[in-house]
């Protein structure tokens, strides 16, 4: 099996499903809770994670953004330093992978089992959060649906894809 070299650079939870992509929400992240270490279950997701339920169909257990499509719509839409990956409300932010070449795919990362499902496509959300053009800028790279098959904890920083 081929190993690839990695970095979890966040991991987030938002305990309260306080935005649904309409309406005049609030889309600061003020909600978004950044973890060093988290506890993912199984068929249900990230403990403590709003979406965070037995469901072992579901295609969203956990969400991967890409750090490096980050960099890029950050510098695109020339966004403040002070605004950092976290407000795309995706749970994982990782770098060393292309996060399409894992939808259908099965992966692992520290001894966690993943199903890669479908691509997270942007909403509406993203243009009010960033800013116009943002969901534009992050078209069919919006990130990565995944199913959580094995349960673990997951760490930030260095590891690998196998």
């Amino acid at each position: 099996m081929n190993r690839y070299p990695v970095e979890i650079h966040g991991i987030y939870i938002a305990p309260d499903h306080k935005v649904f992509g309409k309406g005049e929400e609030d889309l600061s992240g003020q909600d978004i809770e950044s973890k060093t270490t988290a506890k993912l279950i199984a068929d249900s997701g990230i403990e403590g994670d709003r979406f965070c339920r037995p469901r072992p169909d579901y295609n969203g257990h956990i969400t991967f953004f890409s750090q490096e499509v980050w960099d890029d719509v950050s510098k695109t839409l020339d966004l403040p330093q002070n605004i950092g990956p976290e407000i795309t409300r995706r749970n994982i932010i990782i770098s060393g992978v292309d996060l399409k070449e894992l939808y259908n795919v099965s992966f692992e990362i520290q001894n966690i089992q993943f199903f890669g499902t479908v691509h997270c496509a942007p909403c509406l959300a993203m243009n009010r959060a960033l800013g116009p053009g943002a969901r534009a800028a992050m078209r069919s790279r919006g990130g990565l649906r995944a199913q959580i098959n094995s349960s673990g904890i997951l760490n930030h920083g260095s590891c690998e894809l196998l």
